[in-house]
């Protein structure tokens, strides 16, 4: 949400289910993903393998793409989005490349400047021997693809037209990905644009549709089992899409709802409100950088409950630092009149370009685990891990508008 957006305006129900996805993402890495990947953290005080918390993030963001588009100005739309996602990521690709490269124990990365570089572009499902330089960074390529398109097609698809699109985005991708076992461009597109993922937007727009009764319950029932059988097929993981499933049921009761502003929740509200906001920046820093907290921590011979309270205070310490000092006042300058439409123009330009100077084979198709498998017999090129991230929160669209000179050139 916009910073200039009023704390009455904000309903908590949706900060609830935003904290409560980005601690499930924490959570699952500390005691789940952390430990398998990296040995050297030490074991846990329990195990979390339930991989939801980025999934859900994905839809909720597909959920508020829809609030705002509903409004009108989809370039507005576009232009704050990239404003707020993309300066903030690219520090965070920084400074966790120089932490896997100069403070990570010995032989933990193998990163080069190339890597940061195909990385910042958010080219790093398109070109093969390229290393991630965090996994959780998947959700931003597919966001970005998710709101260009959305920006694209808001005002030329209504009715009939949109819930067929929603029930393409379900099933497409089943039916795209049995060419993509073999090496090709039907591989590649299909990883780089995070196709397999497409039923989580088709998820969120139904459950906006749905609250806005331009959708019976019925067809959102049979659209959400029809999404979730899609999500186990690409996830190959049941128990984490029942998670899911669960989690959507208070995407459900959120968006139908009243406000959750009572008991105990009201008394939370201050910290569960702060914690919201500052959720992207947490998501951003939390994986490999709390990895490197943990393995030290392990190696000066804390228990698992220290270990795991250290890995959460320093996402939060990190995503706080991120929010304050890059992420809100980044968005101010970028979405100034005089400015933002420029530089996001030439963003995405230099973005589209850098596949010419950076080369590379094209990349192999990651589904299964949420993204961590391989759909063909071969081993991946990518080490097995669990790439669960979290994501923005909603935002709101500012009050300026795009000058005519960003129009005439994204028509």
């Amino acid at each position: 949400m916009s910073n200039s957006s009023s704390a009455s305006a904000r309903q908590i129900n949706w900060d609830v289910l935003r904290v409560l996805a980005v601690a499930s993402v924490l959570v699952q890495h500390a005691t789940h993903a952390g430990p398998q990947v990296r040995p050297e953290v030490g074991a846990p005080l329990f195990t979390f393998p339930l991989e939801m918390g980025a999934s859900g993030l994905v839809v909720m963001s597909a959920y508020f793409a829809c609030a705002t588009l509903s409004k009108g100005a989809p370039l507005k739309f576009l232009r704050n989005r990239l404003a707020r996602l993309l300066p903030a990521y690219v520090v965070a690709a920084v400074v966790t490349f120089s932490v896997l490269r100069w403070l990570a124990p010995v032989g933990w990365s193998q990163l080069t400047v190339r890597d940061l570089v195909l990385n910042v572009f958010m080219l790093q499902n398109w070109v093969a021997d390229v290393q991630l330089v965090d996994y959780s960074y998947w959700t931003l390529p597919v966001q970005i693809t998710g709101f260009v398109a959305a920006a694209v097609l808001c005002a030329r698809l209504r009715g009939p037209w949109l819930r067929a699109l929603l029930w393409a985005l379900v099933f497409g991708p089943l039916v795209v990905r049995i060419w993509t076992n073999d090496p090709g461009v039907v591989r590649t597109l299909y990883d780089g644009f995070g196709v397999h993922r497409a039923q989580l937007f088709a998820i969120g727009v139904g459950i906006w549709l749905w609250s806005k009764n331009r959708l019976r319950s019925g067809h959102l029932g049979a659209l959400l089992v029809s999404a979730l059988s899609a999500q186990a097929i690409h996830s190959s993981d049941l128990e984490s899409t029942l998670g899911l499933g669960v989690l959507l049921l208070g995407f459900c009761a959120a968006a139908s709802g009243p406000d959750w502003n009572v008991g105990p929740i009201r008394l939370l509200a201050t910290p569960i409100k702060w914690l919201a906001s500052i959720s992207y920046g947490v998501y951003l820093a939390h994986q490999e950088i709390g990895y490197v907290v943990l393995a030290y921590l392990a190696r000066l011979g804390f228990g698992p409950g220290a270990r795991l309270a250290a890995f959460l205070g320093t996402a939060v310490l990190l995503g706080w630092l991120l929010t304050k000092f890059v992420e809100r006042p980044s968005y101010t300058w970028l979405t100034a009149a005089s400015r933002g439409p420029v530089l996001v123009r030439l963003l995405l330009s230099v973005r589209l370009s850098a596949p010419r100077f950076v080369g590379g084979a094209p990349a192999q198709i990651q589904s299964g685990r949420f993204g961590t498998s391989p759909l063909s017999r071969e081993p991946s090129w990518r080490p097995l891990s669990q790439p669960i991230t979290s994501e923005a929160p909603p935002l709101t669209v500012g009050e300026l508008s795009v000058p005519t000179v960003l129009s005439s050139h994204t028509r």
